[in-house]
């Protein structure tokens, strides 16, 4: 799909006759009723998201980035994401420097937002093909207990499964002031693109979302 996708936007661009011929797909006509003019910036950046090894690999293989799921961990990043990435780009001959990891972050600034934040990370735990990032921290075991739990639709009792330390694992737990910091140590070096798993409205939490900007620039 990658792969003809950009087959498909370089004929768009230089008016090259399409021919793409993959394992899936096969493109060779491409009409003027369907193709636009060309544009002025015609590398279109594509990420694929992923959790585990193969979406990571494949990331590393053929995209231009990786959006990471927000059930992950620093070490999870580090033992299993990145070590993907890598032998993808490594197998299609490609740099990893060009290819970006962009992670969305469950954020708890303020003790009122635990509930909804072990609430997400409850739901996503349950999911069985994300239980490797669970057993990776050796809570295998409560993740199948999240998945029974999903299973009998008892989603009250679920948020109780996750405890401090799986919060302060898979979720930045800091203050508003202390938050940019916080960010910078779990992710410097580790990943490139930040965005926080958080309700956003315009005009809501202008100032958090200014000085944040702000933290973050100055660092």
């Amino acid at each position: 799909m990658v792969l003809s996708l950009r087959a498909i936007w370089n004929t768009w661009q230089t008016g090259e006759r399409l021919n793409f011929r993959g394992e899936v797909y096969r493109l060779t006509l491409m009409t003027p009723f369907f193709s636009p003019a060309p544009i002025e910036n015609p590398s279109i950046p594509i990420y694929l998201a992923g959790v585990n090894r193969a979406m990571c690999r494949l990331a590393g293989e053929v995209a231009d980035g990786l959006h990471a799921h927000p059930l992950h961990s620093a070490e999870y990043l580090r033992q299993v994401v990145r070590p993907a990435l890598y032998d993808g780009a490594d197998s299609a001959g490609r740099e990893v420097e060009d290819i970006s990891l962009s992670v969305s972050v469950l954020t708890v600034t303020d003790p009122s937002q635990e509930a909804f934040v072990r609430s997400q990370i409850a739901f996503y735990a349950s999911t069985p093909s994300y239980r490797p990032v669970m057993a990776l921290h050796g809570w295998a075991g409560a993740a199948d207990r999240l998945g029974a739990l999903a299973r009998r639709g008892a989603w009250a009792e679920m948020p109780a499964v996750i405890d401090l330390d799986m919060l302060r694992t898979f979720a930045v737990v800091a203050a508003e002031g202390d938050l940019a910091q916080a960010l910078r140590d779990r992710y410097g070096g580790l990943a490139d693109r930040v965005t926080l798993y958080l309700p956003f409205r315009v005009g809501e939490r202008d100032d958090f979302w200014r000085n944040l900007a702000r933290d973050l620039a100055a660092g």
